[in-house]
């Protein structure tokens, strides 16, 4: 066998792996369901606070604070509780800078190319884990689509801070078990400490950094600008945070299945009548169901993160149900994980198996 038939022949059974992980569900590790109860309360509240007080949009705005509950979730309570403030002020900072640069397409792109790349190196650097870049690409995005379509800026970005407060006000919450008290928090200069980069490290940051500036650039020259946040989005999670070709082929694969399946799920919410309190309770379960499955099967987080993320875009612009949308993010999302892809292919394998994500001293409870 010549060597342009074996390698032909390895790409074809790390395609039928890749394939045949969708069938898979990965064994469970540390449980998820209180960090995705956690972020079910913080989407769900600004979503009942506003129906009630018929103000659903400004909910739908602030409850993107869920997007910082998933980060630092390896840590115990009081570390995480130290640290959720930082991850509510990138989001805010995200949100901001987006609402900013949104009418001008060009800076724009360049402020997208900017927070992916900062946020997917201090992911990487510090080896956070899921859900590495998505919801700070998320928020940006959605910020910049707002103001693009004449949304006051002050207004959604202090929606989106309030939002992340209340996120950092549930942390606290839990602390009232007495459990979570045994564990002496480390001080901050810490867990802030300069990360150690290694070379699966580096790989991933700077495949994140060659994804954002490709599927930023296809975006604004041959899509549409105000999209190019989906196709950034969709390329970053697929790099992930595992250095490694066959991961990557593996990821592109579910991201592609759950967007369609996501797409179609959207399409169905669209298709019901119109009602706050139903719309707030499907969000607050596409949020559950998107934490908890995150570490065991990606495709199905993707089909519930997918419509949750379509539903707060669209809808933050009045333009919630729009048949034209599930086309367009399915093409995002072709050409995002594509791009991530290829990238694997272009970088050397990183080496195997999975960075460290800061484990906690000791096993953390609810």
């Amino acid at each position: 066998m010549n060597a342009q038939a074996q390698r032909r022949d390895i790409w074809a059974d790390g395609m039928r792996r890749a394939v045949a992980t969708l069938g898979t569900i990965a064994p469970p590790g540390q449980p998820r369901w209180p960090i995705a109860l956690q972020a079910t309360v913080v989407m769900t509240v600004p979503l009942l606070i506003g129906a009630a007080t018929d103000h659903f949009e400004q909910g739908l705005l602030a409850c993107v604070g869920a997007f910082a509950v998933p980060y630092f979730a390896a840590l115990p309570r009081l570390e995480r509780l130290r640290l959720r403030p930082l991850a509510g002020l990138v989001l805010v900072l995200s949100s901001a800078l987006g609402a900013g640069l949104g009418p001008y397409p060009v800076a724009a792109g360049l402020g997208l190319i900017a927070v992916a790349t900062a946020v997917g190196a201090a992911v990487h650097g510090y080896r956070l884990g899921p859900p590495g870049p998505l919801f700070p690409v998320i928020v940006y995005g959605m910020s910049a689509h707002a103001t693009a379509e004449g949304e006051a800026a002050l207004e959604l970005v202090g929606w989106v801070a309030a939002g992340c407060a209340f996120a950092v006000v549930a942390s606290i919450v839990p602390l009232v078990r007495r459990v979570h008290w045994q564990v002496t928090p480390r001080p901050l200069r810490v867990l802030l400490a300069p990360p150690e980069w290694d070379r699966g490290a580096r790989d991933l940051a700077v495949r994140t950094a060659i994804v954002a500036t490709v599927c930023t650039t296809v975006s604004l020259l041959y899509t549409d600008p105000e999209r190019a946040y989906w196709t950034v989005a969709a390329g970053v999670v697929v790099v992930g945070i595992i250095p490694g070709r066959g991961i990557a082929l593996h990821r592109g694969i579910h991201r592609t299945v759950g967007t369609v399946a996501g797409a179609l799920i959207f399409m169905g919410i669209g298709a019901l009548p119109p009602n706050p309190w139903l719309l707030a309770l499907i969000l607050g379960t596409l949020q559950f169901v998107t934490e908890l499955t995150i570490t065991r099967h990606y495709a199905v987080a993707v089909a519930a993160v997918t419509p949750l993320a379509l539903i707060i875009v669209t809808s933050s612009i009045g333009d919630f149900g729009t048949p034209a949308v599930v086309g367009e993010r399915i093409l995002d999302t072709l050409v995002g994980s594509g791009v991530a892809v290829l990238t694997a292919l272009i970088h050397p394998p990183g080496p195997p198996g999975r960075p460290s994500v800061n484990p906690p001293p000791r096993a953390d409870g609810a």
